[in-house]
């Protein structure tokens, strides 16, 4: 006799609802474990940085910048789009000065 064909419907529909449930159970705790594990490097990441410079903020009027020359404007975004990766930060260009 074979097992397969003395197991009931309602077995068979028992052990689906088990199995996946069991699936979801092992992907939640895959999930906690990744976010424990990025809440750890952040945690220990931001512990290096305490030794970086701190940005200071100016709350004057800041005056619009004009830039006419196109190779310019790529490189005052190029800047200030690499300054934002280092500090993590929105960043705003609130003058340029053209070095020689």
């Amino acid at each position: 006799m074979n097992v397969l064909t003395q197991i009931g419907l309602g077995d068979a529909a028992i052990y689906s609802l088990v199995a996946i449930v069991l699936v979801f159970v092992v992907l939640l705790i895959l999930i906690g474990v990744t976010y424990l594990v990025f809440k750890l490097l952040d945690l220990f990441g931001s512990r290096k940085k305490k030794g970086e410079p701190k940005v200071e903020e100016k709350s004057s009027v800041v005056e619009p910048v004009e830039i006419n020359d196109e190779d310019k404007m790529v490189a005052v975004l190029v800047a200030s789009i690499d300054y934002r990766n280092e500090i993590k930060k929105d960043v705003k260009v609130v003058s340029v000065k053209e070095l020689n």
